[in-house]
Protein backbone atom coordinates (compact mmCIF):
# COMPACT_ATOMS: atom_id res chain seq x y z
CA UNK A 1 0.00 0.00 0.00
CA UNK A 2 1.71 2.92 -0.91
CA UNK A 3 -0.66 5.60 1.57
CA UNK A 4 -2.26 7.47 -0.47
CA UNK A 5 -5.92 7.80 -1.15
CA UNK A 6 -8.73 9.79 -2.98
CA UNK A 7 -8.38 12.77 -0.40
CA UNK A 8 -4.52 12.61 -0.94
CA UNK A 9 -5.51 12.82 -4.56
CA UNK A 10 -8.21 15.61 -4.38
CA UNK A 11 -5.83 18.13 -2.11
CA UNK A 12 -2.83 17.52 -4.70
CA UNK A 13 -5.45 18.24 -7.74
CA UNK A 14 -6.41 21.43 -5.56
CA UNK A 15 -3.25 22.34 -5.46
CA UNK A 16 -2.29 21.68 -8.85
CA UNK A 17 -5.32 24.03 -10.41
CA UNK A 18 -4.64 26.71 -7.91
CA UNK A 19 -0.96 27.45 -9.02
CA UNK A 20 -2.33 26.60 -12.89
CA UNK A 21 -4.53 29.42 -12.38
CA UNK A 22 -2.30 31.90 -10.26
CA UNK A 23 1.21 30.98 -11.71
CA UNK A 24 0.72 29.13 -14.54
CA UNK A 25 3.91 28.47 -16.72
CA UNK A 26 4.67 30.18 -19.56
CA UNK A 27 2.55 29.42 -23.47
CA UNK A 28 6.06 28.97 -24.97
CA UNK A 29 7.60 27.12 -21.49
CA UNK A 30 7.53 23.85 -23.11
CA UNK A 31 9.08 25.24 -27.01
CA UNK A 32 11.88 27.52 -24.81
CA UNK A 33 13.30 24.27 -22.49
CA UNK A 34 13.46 21.94 -26.52
CA UNK A 35 14.66 25.09 -28.09
CA UNK A 36 17.97 25.08 -25.32
CA UNK A 37 18.37 21.51 -25.25
CA UNK A 38 18.62 21.53 -29.30
CA UNK A 39 22.83 22.47 -27.91
CA UNK A 40 24.03 19.64 -29.52
CA UNK A 41 27.42 20.39 -29.57
CA UNK A 42 29.62 20.55 -26.16
CA UNK A 43 32.72 22.93 -27.37
CA UNK A 44 30.83 25.92 -27.44
CA UNK A 45 31.52 29.57 -26.06
CA UNK A 46 27.71 31.25 -25.24
CA UNK A 47 27.48 34.91 -26.31
CA UNK A 48 26.45 37.90 -23.43
CA UNK A 49 23.34 40.06 -24.05
CA UNK A 50 25.12 43.24 -24.11
CA UNK A 51 22.26 45.75 -25.52
CA UNK A 52 18.84 45.44 -26.51
CA UNK A 53 17.12 48.35 -28.33
CA UNK A 54 13.24 48.90 -29.53
CA UNK A 55 12.71 51.72 -32.14
CA UNK A 56 9.56 52.92 -34.52
CA UNK A 57 11.44 53.63 -37.62
CA UNK A 58 8.91 55.06 -39.98
CA UNK A 59 4.80 55.19 -39.26
CA UNK A 60 4.05 52.08 -37.22
CA UNK A 61 7.35 50.10 -38.79
CA UNK A 62 9.36 48.70 -35.89
CA UNK A 63 12.86 47.48 -35.54
CA UNK A 64 14.74 45.74 -32.61
CA UNK A 65 18.65 46.19 -32.69
CA UNK A 66 20.30 43.77 -30.23
CA UNK A 67 24.35 43.36 -29.39
CA UNK A 68 26.08 40.28 -28.27
CA UNK A 69 29.36 39.88 -26.93
CA UNK A 70 31.76 37.17 -25.27
CA UNK A 71 35.60 37.00 -25.59
CA UNK A 72 36.14 36.11 -28.85
CA UNK A 73 33.28 38.13 -30.79
CA UNK A 74 30.74 40.66 -30.85
CA UNK A 75 27.39 40.01 -32.75
CA UNK A 76 24.97 42.84 -33.61
CA UNK A 77 21.52 42.13 -35.13
CA UNK A 78 18.75 44.30 -36.30
CA UNK A 79 15.42 42.86 -36.75
CA UNK A 80 12.95 44.56 -39.14
CA UNK A 81 9.24 43.31 -39.90
CA UNK A 82 8.76 42.73 -43.65
CA UNK A 83 5.11 41.18 -43.10
CA UNK A 84 2.76 40.39 -40.31
CA UNK A 85 4.45 36.72 -39.73
CA UNK A 86 8.17 37.21 -40.71
CA UNK A 87 11.02 39.37 -40.05
CA UNK A 88 14.22 40.10 -41.36
CA UNK A 89 17.46 40.40 -39.63
CA UNK A 90 20.49 41.82 -40.83
CA UNK A 91 23.85 41.16 -38.70
CA UNK A 92 27.52 42.11 -38.06
CA UNK A 93 29.98 40.02 -37.22
CA UNK A 94 33.07 41.73 -34.98
CA UNK A 95 36.39 40.80 -36.08
CA UNK A 96 34.48 40.75 -39.39
CA UNK A 97 35.08 37.23 -41.31
CA UNK A 98 33.13 35.20 -43.95
CA UNK A 99 32.07 32.69 -41.17
CA UNK A 100 28.94 30.41 -41.26
CA UNK A 101 26.12 32.19 -39.45
CA UNK A 102 23.08 29.86 -38.30
CA UNK A 103 20.09 30.88 -37.00
CA UNK A 104 18.04 28.47 -35.14
CA UNK A 105 14.37 28.77 -35.07
CA UNK A 106 11.63 26.40 -33.44
CA UNK A 107 10.96 25.36 -37.20
CA UNK A 108 14.16 24.68 -38.96
CA UNK A 109 17.58 25.90 -38.40
CA UNK A 110 18.39 28.67 -41.47
CA UNK A 111 22.34 29.15 -42.62
CA UNK A 112 24.06 31.73 -44.29
CA UNK A 113 27.56 32.59 -44.53
CA UNK A 114 28.93 36.42 -43.34
CA UNK A 115 30.35 38.47 -45.93
CA UNK A 116 34.27 39.35 -45.44
CA UNK A 117 33.00 42.57 -43.92
CA UNK A 118 31.18 40.30 -41.30
CA UNK A 119 27.63 41.02 -42.67
CA UNK A 120 24.79 38.93 -43.07
CA UNK A 121 20.95 38.42 -43.56
CA UNK A 122 18.00 36.38 -43.48
CA UNK A 123 14.94 37.12 -44.67
CA UNK A 124 11.22 35.89 -43.97
CA UNK A 125 12.45 34.47 -40.59
CA UNK A 126 9.17 33.39 -38.75
CA UNK A 127 8.36 35.36 -35.65
CA UNK A 128 9.26 33.09 -32.60
CA UNK A 129 12.11 32.32 -30.23
CA UNK A 130 15.98 32.30 -31.79
CA UNK A 131 19.16 31.80 -31.10
CA UNK A 132 22.17 32.68 -33.26
CA UNK A 133 25.37 30.24 -33.55
CA UNK A 134 28.45 30.76 -35.73
CA UNK A 135 31.18 28.41 -36.64
CA UNK A 136 34.74 29.58 -36.01
CA UNK A 137 36.32 27.94 -38.98
CA UNK A 138 39.07 25.80 -38.67
CA UNK A 139 38.07 25.40 -35.35
CA UNK A 140 35.84 22.58 -33.46
CA UNK A 141 34.01 25.48 -31.64
CA UNK A 142 30.61 27.32 -32.03
CA UNK A 143 29.54 30.62 -30.73
CA UNK A 144 26.31 30.83 -29.64
CA UNK A 145 23.78 33.66 -28.41
CA UNK A 146 20.99 33.30 -25.83
CA UNK A 147 18.01 32.90 -27.35
CA UNK A 148 15.69 35.90 -28.18
CA UNK A 149 12.27 36.29 -29.47
CA UNK A 150 12.20 38.64 -32.73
Amino acid sequence: MNGWDDRDAEILAGLRDLYSTVDPPAPDLVARVQFALRLEDVDLEVMRLVESQAATVRGDEASLTVTFDSDTMTIMISVSDTAPDRVRVDGWLAPPAPLTVELRTRHTPLRTTADDEGRFVFDAVPHGLVQFAVQIDGVSRLVVTPSIVV
